[in-house]
């Protein structure tokens, strides 16, 4: 495959670009990987639509971005013992919920590099994925708001939040869970550092991120309400409508994103996850 043949038509003001002249089914040259690498590491997510591949192609096509992840507490498809199945399924109390914004396993000392979903049978409306770009979230924050959150770290559990709060207030039973949680958590720098942009983003997480080291009670409740706010701002976002056979991998180390839970309708996605390299650093 020629890389001259590999466009990229920017999807929104924020980030986002659909790629044309890629099939994945198709062994692609050096050169057109290396052009794919610079243009996920400038547009943050990358579309690639009707895209038919095997789970074999599948699979081929993200390690093209990096060595895949396996996550044990994600199920996987039948035939194939990495491919994660991603269903629409009721969340119980203590499920994590996906319609918040996040970073994937934020709570890892070191997270994903990235993903990828390819959409099997997405629903005819509804159903969406949010991604945020986490560069322009911390540029557009004010000299005085940086200068505060530069030497700030915070703290992410393997619960989210909710289920957290759920489990303190549960009596003593839960409670005793909600400490075994919060003993080990992964400390995170709330700004980070891009380690091969060099450009700073956000590193916050409406889901796993517990609450900002140092900080009391109260401080936290201020703080960490206004930066979900500022991150969840439509100017610094991508709306992707899924349809059949649609790929996206995104870069986890500079994007949050969450899907927007206005359908019944069956949504069955294919996942697969990129290994970290290294843990978020200032």
């Amino acid at each position: 495959m020629n890389k001259s043949s590999i466009e990229f038509a920017p999807i929104s003001g924020a980030l986002g670009a659909l790629v044309t002249g890629v099939d994945f089914a198709s062994e692609l040259t050096s050169d057109s990987l290396k052009l794919l690498h610079e243009g996920w590491l400038k547009y943050q997510v990358l579309v690639f639509e009707d895209q038919v591949l095997t789970n074999e192609q599948f699979k081929s096509a993200v390690k093209n971005f990096g060595e895949i992840e396996i996550h044990s507490f994600i199920p996987k498809i039948k035939e194939d013992d990495k491919i994660e199945h991603l269903g629409t399924t009721k969340n119980t109390e203590w499920t994590p919920s996906t319609n918040l914004y996040h970073i994937d396993v934020s709570m890892q000392q070191v997270p994903t590099k990235g993903a990828a979903l390819y959409a099997i049978d997405p629903p005819e409306a509804g159903g969406d994925t949010i991604w945020v770009n986490t560069y322009a979230a911390w540029d557009a924050l004010s000299d005085s708001m940086q200068q505060f959150l530069l030497d700030k770290k915070g703290l992410f559990t393997a619960a989210h939040r909710k289920a957290l709060d759920g489990m303190i207030r549960g009596g003593q039973k839960t409670h005793a869970m909600a400490t075994a949680f919060l003993q080990n958590p992964s400390e995170h720098p709330i700004v980070h550092t891009h380690p091969e942009t060099g450009r700073k983003a956000l590193f916050v997480d409406e889901l796993f991120m517990w609450s900002i080291k140092d900080l009391n009670y109260d401080e936290n409740e201020a703080i960490c309400s206004f930066l979900f706010r500022h991150i969840s701002k439509p100017e610094f976002q991508f709306r992707h409508k899924w349809r059949v056979r649609s790929l996206v991998i995104w870069d986890n180390r500079c994007t949050l994103h969450r899907r927007v839970d206005d359908t019944n309708s069956k949504r069955i996605m294919h996942r697969l996850p990129i290994r970290g390299e290294t843990s978020p650093k200032r």
